[in-house]
């Protein structure tokens, strides 16, 4: 089972539909991240000096719009609010866009928890053994761990906590490979850079 993060920078890219198009047949879980609406968030919360709690909250609410988009662009994908239903649409082979709550996460509020993190808490939640986080910056090749990948800004401080607590595999693939992505699953290190801990 895959969980694939769709990073917000692709939300500005021609490479956006293409990937779609890939996703939509492979049965995995799509977890969006905030992009443009989630700017929004950060600069209302400057402008108006909110807490984090409500910051936090609303940066999910933000990813959930951005599923709403990919659900838009692309009909035929499946949505779910719920991580048990989104693992029930992968048990039917469908893919299916994550809409998150923040009710239903239980982690420390912040902007430091992005939605890489999250789609590392989604994968434990549904079992998922996979998960790929989709980015537009140049990528190291084959295997990178947590602490360099951090430091170059490639993912969010927490993750290596979330990726130590939790079974699953993390990889990154670069937004331009998507032709590549279908035949990668069976063989990730072909395609994808391994995260290690």
């Amino acid at each position: 089972m895959w969980v694939v993060k769709l990073g917000g920078s692709l939300g500005g890219s021609t490479a956006l539909i293409p990937w779609l198009r890939t996703l939509k047949d492979s049965g995995v879980a799509i977890v969006p991240g905030g992009g443009e609406f989630a700017d929004t968030v950060r600069r209302a919360q400057q402008r108006q000096a909110f807490g984090d709690e409500a910051a936090h909250a609303m940066a999910i609410l933000a990813m959930a719009q951005y599923g709403l988009m990919l659900k838009g662009l692309e009909p035929d994908l499946e949505i779910a609010w719920h991580p048990a239903a989104v693992r029930n649409t992968l048990e039917k082979g469908k893919s299916v866009v994550w809409l998150p709550r923040p009710e239903g996460i239980d982690v420390n509020p912040g902007w430091e928890v992005t939605s890489d993190s999250l789609a590392l808490w989604l994968a434990g939640e549904i079992a998922a053994d996979d998960l790929v986080l989709v980015k537009s910056a140049p990528l190291p090749p084959a295997k990178a761990g947590v602490a360099a990948l951090q430091a170059s800004g490639l993912i969010d401080p927490v993750f290596g906590v979330f990726l130590r607590a939790r079974k699953t595999r993390a990889w990154l693939c670069h937004r331009d490979r998507h032709e590549e992505f279908a035949a990668a699953l069976p063989a990730p290190a072909t395609v994808f850079t391994r995260v290690t801990a």
